[in-house]
């Protein structure tokens, strides 16, 4: 049974929901709104989305159905659900417009094969599926359009402090200002004012360093470096901070090509 919490505050008119744990993090969303109980049937369904999709993408949960994919990767073809290969096909669509940068297989997602009928199979007995980099802002991106959906004009959707989502503005202020602080020594990096927007950061830290690898090379980046991409789209921000980390110079300069309508910055650590 997923753990949840909330709570409204009817002086500021305002909903805060928060899940502990969730998609390998915690979740937290404030919806700004009079009608309280809109509020609560909003939250009931975004409770429910992240769940299914729990269901789908978490390769560590037995019961998910990436978890099973994973499992019987050596079947000669391997049924999916609708959404999962709409998933892939996105995925497959970013591998090509990052020049293989972004890869949920970590490998070579060339080697998946995607059939009619649902239906996909591994050319490569060592591929297996892995959406960290792209589950999160697949979820914001659905969140978003709930929350817009139910006609809720200002909210805020935090994923662990790395995917960040504001729609509209603080209910004492224009926007929502997110602050991005060096892991290392807590100094300000950046400052940003969301408002209709989404941003995505990505680094090392003194506790969590080499997480990050390169698929082309197979190695892991482990310099003291961060990301952040801001971006109208939850996913394309999930993915390219990512994709940034391990980008050199010139693929960046192509990738701004690709990715006309984002902000992108490295910082050196």
């Amino acid at each position: 049974m997923l753990e949840t919490r909330c709570k409204y505050y009817k002086d500021e008119a305002m909903f805060h929901g928060f899940i502990p744990h969730i998609m390998g993090t915690r979740f937290d969303i404030l919806l700004i709104h009079s009608d309280a109980e809109r509020l609560n049937g909003l939250w009931t369904h975004i409770i429910n989305e992240l769940e299914r999709l729990d269901k789908i993408l978490n390769r560590f949960d037995p019961h998910s159905e990436v978890f099973g994919i994973n499992k019987h990767a050596l079947q000669s073809y391997i049924q999916i659900s609708k959404e999962l290969e709409k998933i892939l096909q996105l995925c497959q669509y970013y591998y090509e417009n990052t020049f293989h940068l972004f890869d949920i297989t970590l490998k070579d997602f060339s080697k998946i094969q995607i059939h009619d009928h649902q239906r996909i199979s591994f050319m490569s007995p060592d591929i297996s599926l892995d959406f960290g980099g792209f589950a999160k802002g697949y979820a914001l991106k659905k969140i978003k359009r709930l929350i817009e959906q139910e006609d809720v004009n200002h909210a805020f959707v935090n994923f662990g402090n790395s995917s960040i989502l504001g729609m509209g503005h603080h209910p004492y202020g224009d926007s929502w200002k997110v602050s991005f602080l060096n892991p290392y020594n807590q100094s300000l990096l950046n400052e940003f004012d969301l408002e209709n927007t989404t941003l995505s950061t990505s680094g090392n830290t003194i506790h969590y360093t080499g997480h990050i690898m390169n698929p082309i090379t197979g190695l892991f980046n482990e310099q003291r470096k961060a990301s952040s991409i801001i971006s109208t789209d939850p996913l394309e921000a999930e993915i390219l901070s990512t994709v940034w980390m391990i980008a050199n110079k010139e693929e960046q300069l192509l990738l701004t090509e690709n990715f006309k309508n984002i902000q992108a910055t490295i910082y050196d650590l």
